[in-house]
């Protein structure tokens, strides 16, 4: 199995994951339009710069434009690592927002209730 086809099974899952997610956080009103065009457009792109990685490392070898070896297994875990960091770390950036909404919500429904307990 060619290390690339094994770098692009190994990052589909995140990938995967991620995209599945931005929709559910659209489809349930927690994310905005351009937010999931954004989202899913980095992780698009991410997706076929891995599908074009073996093509083109070929064509940059054939034309003299790199003397490199192809990935060896530590590039391939090291780019599955740096996509699963950015997975987790996404993850993390939309708890956080639903924290702080969550947050913001608190504090305005215990404003209220302070102002109605001061009125009286």
């Amino acid at each position: 199995m060619s290390r690339y086809v094994l770098l692009l099974i190994l990052n589909l899952p995140f990938i995967l994951a991620a995209l599945l997610g931005q929709i559910t956080q659209y489809k349930l009103g927690r994310s905005s339009r351009r937010r999931l065009y954004t989202q899913t457009s980095i992780w698009l792109v991410i997706t076929i710069g891995l599908i074009v990685a073996e093509p083109a490392y070929n064509w940059l070898f054939s034309h003299g434009l790199t003397q490199t070896d192809s990935l060896s297994l530590f590039d391939v875990v090291q780019i599955t690592a740096i996509v699963m960091l950015f997975y987790i770390t996404n993850r993390m950036r939309v708890k956080l927002e639903l924290l702080e909404r969550r947050v913001q919500d608190l504090h305005q429904e215990l404003s209220i209730r302070l102002s109605i307990d001061e009125s009286k």
